[in-house]
């Protein structure tokens, strides 16, 4: 390869071989992320819809008689390990804007795989948002009653002290009975209420749930407003293309059909330039 080659921007063979498979490596590296990025997203959002079926069957114990402390670990770590899914998911879908090729066909094949995942996450947020309201007004309904149970007891408690305080004052022989009961009482009532503040800690984790949850449909609310768009774009563009595609053909053929008619017109004033000649030349031969 010349000087000259160089400065004029020529390469050798080698070079544009190099550059080629270079452009083919990249865009092979593009395809392979983007098809790793929406298989782990269908992934999770397939764990996330598992995960809400299980979060369903333990919500359905709460305030019966299967109401148990290992029921209320399993639902508390479902739902964070469910949110920590919901979570990623929202990320890696935004991730996904960033792979948009320039082949206007493949960008729109992509915005529709995009709109897909991003429609079936929306129906997976909803259930999860409404199983998440269901525990919340589960966890309402046994923290009223629990409540309720301690004021009864409560009220109990104050009778018990008072007929104690009576029969002490008689010297009667219940006393030790009555201090047993309201030991007893006490114990109870100081168990309901421990039982209530947790599940108010759970009803206030639930909710902060539930608003986070609400933030993130916005968001995605905005993203598939995004990915419509571009749809819509994309296919915009690929009707003017079309269209510009038609109006350059109808103009070739019209150019076409003007550059015949020119021939033949000059065609026919060649013709009559030759007869004319000819009569010309006939003339004055047969004048001399």
């Amino acid at each position: 390869m010349s000087f000259n080659d160089l400065e004029q921007g020529l390469g050798s063979p080698n070079s544009s071989r190099i550059t080629t498979s270079i452009t083919q490596s990249t865009v092979s590296d593009d395809d392979r992320q983007y098809k790793e990025l929406t298989q782990r997203i269908a992934q999770q959002i397939f764990h996330i819809n598992g995960n809400i079926s299980n979060i369903e069957k333990l919500v359905n114990f709460l305030g019966g008689p299967r109401d148990t402390i290992e029921i209320r670990g399993n639902l508390h770590d479902v739902t964070n390990a469910t949110r920590d899914l919901i979570k990623d998911s929202t990320q890696d879908l935004k991730s996904l804007s960033i792979y948009q090729p320039l082949d206007s066909k493949k960008s729109r094949q992509r915005r529709l795989e995009q709109q897909k995942l991003s429609k079936d996450f929306q129906k997976v947020l909803s259930s999860f948002q409404n199983v998440q309201r269901i525990s919340a007004s589960r966890q309402r309904e046994y923290v009223d009653k629990a409540k309720a149970t301690t004021v009864m007891l409560q009220s109990q408690a104050v009778a018990n002290e008072e007929d104690l305080e009576e029969e002490q004052s008689h010297g009667s022989l219940m006393d030790n009975q009555r201090q047993v009961q309201l030991e007893a009482l006490d114990n109870e009532i100081e168990y309901n209420e421990l039982l209530i503040t947790e599940r108010e800690g759970e009803i206030q984790n639930i909710e902060q749930g539930i608003t986070e949850l609400n933030e993130i449909f916005r968001d995605m609310g905005m993203l598939v407003n995004e990915q419509e768009s571009g749809i819509q774009s994309i296919y915009g563009n690929v009707l003017n293309i079309t269209q510009n595609t038609r109006h350059a053909a109808d103009e070739l053929v019209i150019a076409n059909r003007h550059q015949k008619s020119a021939r033949r017109n000059m065609c026919c004033f060649l013709l009559i330039i030759t007869i004319v000649g000819c009569v010309l030349a006939l003339i004055i031969v047969i004048a001399k």
